[in-house]
């Protein structure tokens, strides 16, 4: 009796603590891509500097969220012809 009760209460501390994990890893890969936006934001006056960021960006986003950036970069981009140059960088 006292086994499964120990054993239960370690199976919900376990799975709690797994959940958490997941949640926490979440919230961090959509902060990142979050704190991408700002940085692109505000380097978008230089074309040159924007098109540093956005490769580096590329390197440590995961691959669903270069497809989100994509997206974004696509609307962020319409009014500044300038920086649709730097695109090339993520349809590598």
């Amino acid at each position: 009796m006292i086994f499964n009760t120990l054993f239960g209460y370690f199976f919900q501390v376990l799975s709690l603590n797994l959940w958490n994990n997941n949640l926490i890893i979440i919230n961090m890969a959509r902060a990142m891509f979050d704190y991408t936006k700002t940085v692109l934001q505000k380097v978008s006056f230089d074309s040159k500097l924007f098109c540093k960021e956005l490769e580096k960006a590329i390197s440590r986003l995961l691959p669903y969220e270069v497809d989100e950036l994509k997206v974004w970069l696509n609307s962020f981009t319409t009014d500044k012809p300038e920086l649709r140059q730097c695109m090339i960088y993520i349809k590598k």
